[in-house]
């Protein structure tokens, strides 16, 4: 996943010369969340778990090697790329959901979130591991050996899987046919209030919450005079404050009050991306970044622990399919913030999606009381 960001952003631009490329590459890289998230979600329910991850690692391989072997055989071209943009984006939008469901069958409803934070921590070590390497390897050997590489490591987590086995209950497979898998889901959100407004909140975060990143470049040159290192600094500022509290909610797992922390990370996340638009030295700048991934984070591993909490054991798949749908909304909270930078400045513009979080969190507290005792 780390090569992912590297090789869409790097490929793009040399094939296009233009920025504008790589944003309509990373939202076309989005996009399956919204196509495929609820389809995920229903084909984890419908079959074995552990053996479905298996298989499409082994399928997102065969998948890489073949876009390898285009690639050793012409020069990166827009359309090849995009279609490689489109391939990778689908495949984690198909598997996230599986994953995520898998690895709660494994830990069971009490280290749920423990399991999540688990990969939450895990899962940004290699980023910046494989960013690294896909990095250096395209830039030294060519984009078919950082592929291969790729590949390499889908074999290998599939690999690892062989053998492994839940100390709880097995989940059993829903064996509906799809059509009435995908029919269950959509009268569990009816019926089911809660995740109902988890979706909808993780929808309205995702679009005010997430979409700063969208102004860290005009802020690190125009407010703090930074070049391009400077800005790398901003980005390892966010990553060390995801780190922490993943590993903080790894070691305390939370089981109560989890709605009453999840409120209170979306408050700080708001309050913080205020902040982020007031601020202008340096160092406070980097600490408030570390802060605004923190409560990301945390926001991120308690959602997802409590979406599959709240609905049958055979929904959760689903459930998971249902939070990849919801973040489906990120490309259009990037487009909205590059849009108001442009049109009324930084400060401003991160000012209203500050209260736009706010706004988000409370409503949902207003509107759901019983997600306050979830």
């Amino acid at each position: 996943m780390g090569g992912d960001y590297v090789l869409i952003g790097w490929l793009v631009l040399d094939a296009t010369q233009s920025s504008s490329w790589v944003g309509i590459a990373f939202a076309l890289y989005y996009l399956p969340n919204i196509i495929f998230g609820i389809i995920g979600g229903g084909i984890a329910d419908r079959f074995p778990r552990r053996g479905l991850l298996q298989g499409l690692d082994f399928g997102a391989a065969g998948l890489i090697i073949l876009f390898s072997v285009l690639f050793v055989n012409q020069t990166p071209q827009a359309p090849l790329v995009l279609a490689l943009t489109l391939v990778l984006g689908s495949l984690r939008a198909i598997k996230n959901p599986v994953r995520l469901a898998l690895a709660y069958d494994f830990a069971g409803r009490q280290q749920a979130t423990r399991a999540l934070s688990g990969i939450s921590v895990a899962s940004r070590i290699g980023m910046l591991i494989g960013a690294i390497a896909i990095g250096v390897l395209t830039d030294r050997f060519g984009v078919a050996v950082a592929l291969i590489l790729m590949a390499l490591m889908h074999t290998a987590a599939a690999g690892a899987l062989t053998g492994i086995r839940s100390r709880n209950q097995r989940v059993a497979a829903d064996n509906t046919p799809l059509w009435q898998n995908l029919s269950d889901y959509v009268r569990e959100f009816r019926v089911n209030r809660v995740l109902l407004m988890l979706v909808l909140v993780t929808a309205g975060i995702e679009l005010f919450g997430t979409s700063y990143t969208s102004a860290l470049p005009e802020l690190a040159t125009s407010r703090l005079a930074l070049r391009a290192d400077g800005l790398g600094l901003m980005h390892a500022a966010q990553a060390s404050g995801g780190l922490l509290i993943g590993l903080l909610l790894f070691a305390v797992s939370p089981q109560k009050r989890r709605t009453r922390i999840y409120g209170i990370c979306v408050l700080l996340l708001g309050i913080s991306i205020i902040t982020l638009g007031h601020v202008s030295d340096i160092p406070t700048v980097l600490l408030t970044l570390a802060v605004v991934s923190a409560m990301i984070s945390a926001w991120d591993i308690l959602t997802q622990s409590m979406m599959q909490s709240c609905v049958p054991n055979h929904l959760r798949g689903r459930s998971m399919g249902a939070w990849m749908f919801a973040i489906g909304s990120s490309p259009l909270g990037q487009l909205e913030m590059g849009f108001l930078v442009t049109a009324i400045g930084i400060g401003p513009a991160l000012y209203l999606n500050g209260f736009g979080v706010l706004l988000v969190i409370l409503i949902a507290f207003t509107a759901t009381p019983v997600l306050r005792k979830l």
